[in-house]
């Protein structure tokens, strides 16, 4: 978070929980991003997973990819962005079904 003020980033510290570590044992069958459209933003400063991590990832699942200058939160530091892509995501999804 480190593209956030200090309160917020320190919000976003003290609200985390531990995550659910049963969530990986579980299998998936059939993954939706091989047969359904994708889209994928890579925050270019995410300091908690390397953006060329993410990159090779959007790359696998055969994404739509937009790069944003930002942190791992980045839906919080560039939430508009964020929304543009989701909001051509839905009405790209939306024209295919027509």
């Amino acid at each position: 978070a480190a593209d956030l003020s200090d309160a917020d980033a320190a919000f976003m510290r003290d609200a985390q929980v531990p995550i659910a570590m049963s969530a990986f044992g579980d299998k998936v069958s059939k993954a939706a991003w091989r047969v359904k459209p994708s889209w994928y933003v890579v925050a270019t400063q995410d300091g908690a997973i390397d953006p060329k991590l993410l990159r090779k990832t959007a790359s696998r699942i055969g994404a739509e990819t937009t790069e944003i200058k930002g942190s791992h939160v980045i839906f919080l530091s560039q939430p508009e962005a964020v929304a543009n892509v989701i909001d051509k995501a839905a009405k790209t999804a939306a024209s295919k079904t027509k």
